[in-house]
């Protein structure tokens, strides 16, 4: 598709995504250089008026909380299209990456998702389209839904519910549709809800039991999915989760389609599962904590330890470099498998981490466990340079670095006699030349802080 000027204002760039009723493009706000989400219809689903039914109801859903803001609509070159806000990160993308999230993830995700539909519904509005892609989050991981297309109004205008059907067409996405879907009955407002748990639980497993069913023609498969939805256990459906999700499930099971949930004891259902699980609910994210780690862990040489050690770990790295010497005995073959395995201390760090995960601590040197204690006035000599303003609340700063024997090769890998088979340990100039190396690298750390 040829690049779109629309309105005047806005530019498409290149496409997002693709769906049966339209692509969505990057798009530029010439006015003011902000990145928008352009949507534009496809000509031969023009006359299913798709964008049409989703301005007119994200025009109703303006004035809620996440839901996309719309900055423009209408028809450009013989296309439909609709200007909208831009959501870059959503859970389909992030699934892709990590395979499957943690249970504080899911839990705080499945508030934000119950809030959203409550407030959705009382719109009068149903979604009926949830699943990974159409859930995403801002640079705040503030969750929003998107992709309104097939939403329906259930309420007429003078406040009553729309009659109920059944012998209805499956509407939705099979994975993650409710058992009345598959059953071709009118969904209503337990059925998003339903929706919403198939997707937190697609998230916190990496998968459900019904996918990649085999041996089912192509148009069997959504019936034999609602089947194995219906007539699975729900113990085994949801376990290793808390019970409280059994509890939510088994309660949306018993309600009809003209039922209002009690969408605040849902909420305090999956509050209690927090607190049972020991889990804070700070809005922070898996995702977000591990690419702070890789940012901290980056430099692998001179990265600064601000907060203390406890003391019998500093012993039992000073006893480490006491025992340096050690390596003299070694080969020169065993110097070449030096590698940086994951100290206890790492592991035990990445074991309790809340998220489940964490970035192991790359440093060429950790596998001879060497950290050195050093005084601001010392690292600040060292570097020629001063200690940045807000490093200077600091008494000590623990350093990763090399010992003074190895700063000066010469000195201390002199020719040393083996026992075993006289072989002869010569200057390590490979050694000395990675330290000066990652000495540079420190300096250009503390400028970085400085600025």
């Amino acid at each position: 598709m040829k690049q779109l000027e629309i309105n005047k204002q806005f530019v498409t760039q290149k496409k997002i995504s693709q769906g049966s009723f339209g692509i969505v493009f990057l798009g530029i706000d010439q006015k003011n250089g902000n990145q928008v989400a352009i949507k534009v219809e496809k000509p031969e689903n023009e006359h299913l008026h798709s964008i049409d039914k989703e301005v007119e109801i994200l025009s109703r859903l303006s004035n809620i909380k996440g839901v996309p803001q719309i900055f423009y609509y209408g028809w450009e070159d013989s296309y439909n299209v609709i200007v909208m806000e831009l959501l870059q990160k959503d859970l389909a993308s992030i699934l892709k990456q990590r395979k499957k999230m943690c249970l504080k993830s899911v839990l705080q995700l499945s508030i934000e998702l119950v809030q959203i539909l409550e407030e959705i519904h009382k719109q009068g509005v149903l979604h009926r389209d949830l699943k990974p892609e159409n859930v995403m989050l801002d640079d705040n991981n503030k969750v929003y839904l998107i992709d309104f297309g097939i939403s329906k109004i259930y309420i007429r205008k003078n406040g009553i519910l729309i009659p109920f059907k059944d012998r209805v067409p499956f509407i939705g996405t099979s994975r993650y549709a409710s058992i009345a879907a598959h059953k071709g009955f009118e969904l209503g407002r337990k059925d998003d809800l339903e929706s919403m748990l198939y997707v937190m639980l697609y998230c916190f497993k990496g998968n459900l039991p019904w996918q990649n069913i085999k041996h089912v023609p192509d148009d069997q498969r959504t019936q034999k999915i609602g089947e194995i939805k219906e007539n699975i256990a729900v113990k085994e459906l949801f376990k290793d989760l808390p019970t409280e999700f059994i509890k939510i499930y088994e309660y949306l099971k018993r309600l009809t389609y003209a039922s209002e949930p009690d969408y605040n004891s849902i909420v305090k259902l999956i509050q209690q599962a927090a607190q049972h699980a020991n889990i804070i609910m700070d809005h922070k994210y898996e995702w977000d904590s591990q690419l702070a780690n890789l940012d901290k862990n980056m430099n692998r040489y001179g990265s600064l330890q601000t907060e203390e050690l406890p003391l019998k770990q500093f012993e039992k790295f000073s006893s480490n470099l006491n025992n340096c010497n050690n390596l003299v005995a070694q080969t020169p073959s065993r110097f070449n498998q030096l590698y940086p395995p994951t100290t206890k201390q790492e592991s035990q760090q990445n074991s309790n981490s809340i998220y489940g995960s964490g970035h192991q601590n790359i440093s060429i040197f950790n596998s001879m466990g060497i950290i050195y204690q050093r005084s601001l006035e010392e690292i600040s000599e060292e570097l020629q340079d001063s200690i940045p303003d807000e490093l200077k609340s600091h008494n000590q700063i623990y350093l990763q670095t090399l010992p003074e024997q190895l700063k000066k090769p010469k000195l201390f890998f002199k020719t040393t006699q083996f026992d075993e088979d006289d072989e002869q340990v010569k200057e390590d100039n490979l050694l000395f030349e990675k330290y000066r190396s990652l000495s540079a690298q420190q300096t250009t750390i503390f400028q970085n802080h400085k600025k």
